[in-house]
């Protein structure tokens, strides 16, 4: 197993943008004021929350019973999940020494990402530097890990009555590797977060300060966390604690589709008195930002290209595709209305031959409106509109060369639940003048 490399992490932060970290996705509706996380979370029965530091946060679980104690990571919530193995509400789930991940065969959320791990450690003795962890390394430099079960063994068949194989193996408890082997009989050494001290020391359970995890949750959100305790205040055990904190980390895969899909935390909603505004982190060469219109919220689709009901429109760069045409399978379409006036657009386009999907070879909000400036020779020919944006090429328009200005174009777009919104671009750049941050503002109008 490699171990992290501290240094990787830090340069992995310093080369992508992470976004607005701790805010999950707004709830809220229309012309609600903005909706702010209250963390630490509410727990439940058998779980709490508490603040520990800067960004940090430490949980503490009641692990003694006979049942599964689910945790949600995002919102700090204690789960009852009816069915524990199809849902995508938890992250990790406790029960005495053993932690399984909601991924592998311990669960497969649906619209989700299977939670995975990986587990490092530095050397025996020495406490990890658990403040180091500024961000967590891409799956091709290290392997991450998540449940499994047991093969048949060699037996399994021959000696009636037994069955060695289908048993779990939980990433957690297996991994990083064992600074003591653990004794075939005494059982005593090192299971992934602890030590048992074996027969000789009544199985005692310590945590392994050596070790440290990054741990993808079903949002796509990124997570360092270690084991702090298994006893209780009063040395009571069956009561794991645990410190956690959101770090920035690598897309998602789609699984399966043709698009990465970039992690929560990339797109802030503002609620203004009649319309929402969001703040884009769209720095991802590959990766697009997955926008729920209706929800006024960021997603994480776990196949985009065929999902027809989770997301409306995603931003890459300076591209914006549709969920329709060749870019997913909904129904979403857009109308454009160049030098339409926001204030007084308050219906939809009634003619549906205004409306357009995305071709194989043209995004919609890329091809209309049809371009009026293009081709400048004094811009090294390569100034050009392209739908929603004009580049400036080699020319200073007043912005400087190299420029994205956002056209004078109000966007009727056509939802792909039925719902009907008017859609402007302010602006690709944040407030530091970096670019691929675009904002957005968006409002419902009437349908036809």
């Amino acid at each position: 197993m490699n171990r992290i490399a501290l240094p990787l992490a830090a340069a992995w932060l310093l080369s992508a943008c992470a976004g607005e970290l701790h805010l999950p996705p707004s709830t809220a509706v229309e012309g609600d004021p903005v909706a702010t996380p209250t963390l630490p979370g509410p727990g439940g029965a058998q779980s709490s929350f508490a603040a520990s530091g800067s960004s940090l946060y430490t949980g503490k679980v009641d692990a003694t019973g006979a049942d599964w104690i689910y945790l949600d990571l995002e919102t700090q919530k204690q789960i009852v999940p009816a069915n524990p193995a199809a849902s995508g509400d938890w992250d990790l789930a406790f029960k005495g020494s053993e932690v399984k991940l909601n991924g592998g065969s311990s669960g497969t959320p649906p619209g989700g990402h299977a939670v995975r791990l990986f587990g490092d450690k530095v050397a025996e003795g020495v406490v990890y530097p658990f403040a180091q962890i500024t961000g967590a390394p891409t799956e091709t430099a290290v392997e991450y890990q998540t449940d499994t079960l047991t093969a048949a063994g060699p037996l399994d068949g021959l000696i009636p009555g037994l069955s060695t194989g289908g048993q779990p193996v939980y990433a957690m408890t297996t991994y990083p590797e064992a600074d003591q082997s653990p004794g075939a009989v005494t059982r005593a050494g090192d299971y992934g977060w602890y030590r048992d001290a074996g027969l000789a020391g009544m199985n005692a359970i310590t945590v392994r300060g050596n070790v440290a995890y990054v741990i993808r949750s079903v949002e796509c959100r990124y997570y360092k966390l270690r084991m702090t305790a298994y006893a209780d205040a009063g040395g009571v055990a069956g009561h794991p604690a645990f410190e956690f904190g959101e770090i920035p980390g690598p897309v998602c895969s789609s699984g399966g589709g043709s698009s990465a899909v970039a992690p929560l935390g990339r797109a802030v909603f503002t609620a203004t008195s009649n319309s929402w505004k969001i703040a884009i982190d769209a720095t991802d060469e590959d990766a697009w930002v997955h926008i729920d219109l209706t929800a006024a919220q960021q997603v994480v689709p776990s196949n985009p290209d065929n999902d027809a009901n989770s997301w409306d429109i995603a931003f890459k760069r300076t591209d914006i595709k549709a969920n329709s045409g060749a870019s997913g399978s909904g129904t979403v379409a857009i109308a454009d209305g160049l030098r339409d006036s926001w204030e007084t657009r308050t219906a939809a386009y009634t003619d549906t031959a205004k409306y357009h999907v995305d071709a194989a070879d043209a995004l919609a909000f890329i091809t209309y409106p049809a371009a009026e400036r293009t081709g400048d020779t004094a811009c090294g020919g390569i100034n050009s509109d392209f739908g929603w944006y004009y580049y400036s090429g080699f020319c200073n328009d007043g912005d400087g060369v190299h420029h994205i200005s956002p056209r004078e174009v109000v966007y009727v777009v056509k939802g792909r639940d039925g719902n009907y919104w008017k859609l402007r671009m302010l602006d690709y750049y944040d407030a530091a003048g970096s670019s691929a941050h675009p904002s957005v503002e968006f409002a419902p109008v009437t349908k036809p």
